[in-house]
């Protein structure tokens, strides 16, 4: 195990961060609100953590556009997914 793996691993370590991934993985993606509120902490900090596993290679990142079209559909949604190749 190479040293980046054993740092991606340790973002785990947070609870709030470790829940958040396993909500992601068991899902097969999800967005930032319903993570949010499976994990029981605000969509700030769970934007905050999702994003940090990102970094770290554990998730990745896109985005789903609006169910509804046309003006006031709002913008895409920003999703994550477990990142190929990662530890589960």
């Amino acid at each position: 195990m190479s040293e980046d793996d054993l740092l991606a691993l340790a973002q785990l370590h947070d609870p709030v961060r470790r829940a958040l991934y396993e909500f992601v993985v068991a899902r097969a993606g999800a967005g930032r609100a319903e993570a949010a509120e499976a994990a029981g902490v605000s969509r700030t900090l769970a934007a905050h953590h999702l994003d940090r596993l990102v970094e770290a290679g554990l998730l990745e990142s896109g985005f789903q556009a609006p169910v509804r079209k046309g003006p006031g559909s709002g913008r895409p949604a920003k999703v994550y997914r477990r990142a190929a190749g990662s530890a589960r």
